[in-house]
């Protein structure tokens, strides 16, 4: 590789910010809570304008419906307004422009730099409300000290359960960049979690374990519907999605404490499209890859590395070895290429495809002779188990 290759990987590395978010709990204020009702409705009456106009224009919605929130809730700050106009158009954006948008009265609202000011070191929040700037006292972990200098982007306002959650998005530079330079491919799936290419296997067993568990107990406790059992599925909810991101979190701390610049994965948009079957659907539905693409990628950060998408085309069929593509090189978890008789796990295979493919854009193909990740032909190989 050459120095003008490292410079420029340097260069993206050191014009790349790096975002957080803060999470906080705080107390139920009702003029809060009727800044985030009234907001809310403000962002549905202009997703109805949209779609009635047929324009998702902010300057049109501006001088269509402006005047008319003014003279109906003359108490309401203007700033927000705009927020509310602006992110009515970008859930329409999101959306695909569906009809049937809408927004939940209680769901998070959002405060730009116009409405909000915060100050985490000394713990002070003014927000824009319903009823004038109010300023609140916040209490900040002793964890998130270190993003205390960072700049504050935005801050967001929900309602949960008994509290209201504050999330405080922050930006900040990113560490310097890792001396490893080799790519890690992961190939993700339902059967084996996580495969990477250097031959750690994750498997699925107790996380398949764990959510047949709980899709049996709601089950059962749906099927009574007594006032006892929708108590009982209330104190269970939350808990499976606690447990995968409990996992993640910790699968994706080992993983990026592995020795390599970058982690290759699989772009997996539009995975859960189609229909094949109640039972796949419900695994397909239920399965976290981007949670965990999304915790690998700001605990790689943290370090200095990058996580990189790759096409998945292809990734299952081609041979690591040769190069040859063939539905037939694979049934089910075995891998046979049908052209240079190489065998490997099918998982396998496909990450080492992958962290060739992650190699390819991590240093561009023009200047960089390309290493074969495998080079003998063996059978299976002895699986390492990578324990959460």
């Amino acid at each position: 590789m050459t120095f003008a290759r490292v410079d420029y990987i340097n260069k993206f590395f050191l014009d790349f910010l790096m975002q957080r978010t803060i999470s906080l709990v705080f107390p139920k204020y009702k003029e809060l809570c009727e800044t985030i009702y009234s907001y809310n409705s403000l962002v549905n009456m202009h997703i109805c304008e949209c779609l009635c106009t047929q324009t998702i224009s902010k300057s049109q919605l501006h001088h269509s419906l402006y005047s008319k929130i003014r003279k109906d809730f003359p108490e309401f700050p203007s700033a927000l307004i705009q927020c509310a106009r602006d992110n009515a158009v970008e859930m329409l954006k999101s959306n695909d422009l569906n009809s049937f948008t809408r927004k939940r009265l209680d769901s998070s609202i959002r405060f730009d730099l116009r409405t909000c000011k915060v100050f985490l070191a000394s713990g002070e929040l003014q927000l824009t409300t319903i009823a004038g700037s109010k300023k609140y006292k916040i209490k900040v972990p002793d964890y998130f000290n270190k993003y205390f200098s960072w700049k504050v982007k935005v801050v967001t306002l929900g309602i949960e359960n008994k509290n209201l959650k504050l999330k405080v998005i922050v930006d900040g530079e990113t560490t310097k960049q890792c001396t490893y330079h080799e790519v890690l491919g992961i190939d993700l799936g339902l059967k084996e979690f996580a495969v990477l290419s250097d031959g750690h296997f994750a498997s699925s067993t107790e996380i398949n374990r764990v959510k047949r568990k709980y899709a049996h107990n709601r089950k059962i406790l749906q099927s009574k519907g007594t006032r006892s059992a929708k108590k009982k599925l209330k104190y269970l909810s939350g808990r499976e999605r606690r447990f995968m991101n409990g996992y993640n979190h910790l699968l994706t701390k080992k993983i990026a404490s592995l020795p390599y610049g970058a982690f290759a994965l699989e772009n997996l948009k539009g995975i859960r499209n189609g229909k094949k079957g109640k039972v796949f659907n419900r695994k397909r539905n239920s399965w976290a890859y981007f949670q965990f693409r999304k915790t690998l990628k700001y605990k790689a950060e943290n370090q200095g590395k990058q996580v990189i998408l790759v096409d998945p085309k292809f990734t299952s069929q081609e041979c690591n070895f040769c190069g040859n593509i063939n539905k037939n090189n694979r049934k089910k978890s075995f891998f046979h290429c049908k052209e240079c008789g190489f065998q490997c796990h099918a998982d396998l295979n496909a990450s080492k495809n992958i962290s060739l493919r992650g190699y390819k854009i991590f240093y561009g193909q023009a200047d960089v002779n390309q290493p074969y990740i495998s080079n003998n032909k063996t059978k299976f190989r002895d699986n390492e188990s990578l324990e959460v």
